[in-house]
């Protein structure tokens, strides 16, 4: 799939955006629910929901900051390889590693604590899930103008 480009790129930085919206907020209310044995009524309360939509809002700037210009020099680099899995693994990657680090930067991550784990488990779900939706979405689009492009009566048409 050929996902290049400052557009392909920003799309892909709003669909990490969004897998990281339903991704947290599932895996922090089943965090609580196994170490803290709270009630599920418990966690969802308007200052639970306050609390997530200002993390997605500071998650914002990161990954626009810093996924960006890694997004499309990750594209850039690998233009020539054509094996979609290839793609959404070093995206993948590359997101642990950028998430990991800016964690670190920060001043968050610790060597024996369990949020360097997840802050390679967030960057890696993030950037791994869009860049396979992103692609998965390209592949649509293409299919769409192939069937459009179809044979006519007075030949092929292509765009």
């Amino acid at each position: 799939m050929n996902v290049r480009g400052a557009r392909a790129v920003a799309l892909l930085n709003l669909r990490c955006l969004a897998v990281l919206a339903v991704v947290n907020p599932v895996a922090l209310v089943l965090w609580q629910l196994a170490t803290e044995r709270a009630r599920l009524s418990d966690l969802v309360t308007p200052a639970g929901l306050y609390l997530g939509v200002v993390v997605l809002l500071v998650t914002c700037v990161p990954v626009a900051l810093v996924g960006f210009p890694a997004g499309v020099l990750t594209a850039h680099l690998l233009r020539n390889v054509t094996r979609e899995w290839v793609h959404v693994v070093v995206f993948a990657l590359v997101g642990a590693v950028l998430s990991a680090t800016i964690l670190g930067m920060v001043g968050l991550l610790r060597a024996d604590g369990w949020l360097s784990l997840v802050a390679l488990a967030e960057g890696l779900v993030g950037a791994g899930v869009a860049r396979w939706w992103s692609g998965l979405a390209q592949a649509r689009r293409d299919r769409e103008v192939e069937a459009l492009s179809g044979p006519l009566p007075w030949g092929r048409m292509v765009p």
